[in-house]
């Protein structure tokens, strides 16, 4: 199981790309949020943020590389990032509701 990201750049897309994922079985469940992501601006040397809009999905390691595929083919011209952690603890009971929510592998 992992928890993948994708980062975009405004909430419509995230809304797009949660309902997109949600309608193939792709992940179990999507929330949405926006955060200040800070970063160094290497020519200059000043420190700065932007706005970024992550969708977090909850799904199988073995369906990351469809999810790439389909955000690819969506997005080609605004890749959105996408990355994924491991979950690695879970309730038994909840694994088995993703496992058999998600699309069969």
């Amino acid at each position: 199981m992992i928890l993948g990201y994708i980062t975009v750049k405004n909430k419509k897309q995230a809304k797009e790309i949660a309902k997109l994922l949600l309608a193939q079985d792709l992940i179990y469940s999507a929330s949405i949020s926006t955060k200040k992501v800070f970063g160094k601006n290497l020519n200059t040397g000043e420190i700065g943020y932007e706005k970024q809009t992550i969708v977090e999905g909850k799904t199988k390691a073995l369906l990351f590389s469809t999810i790439n595929q389909i955000l690819r083919v969506n997005y080609p011209e605004n890749m959105p990032m996408l990355y994924a952690v491991p979950i690695i603890y879970m309730d038994a009971e909840q694994t088995q509701t993703l496992r058999d929510q998600t699309a069969k592998v």
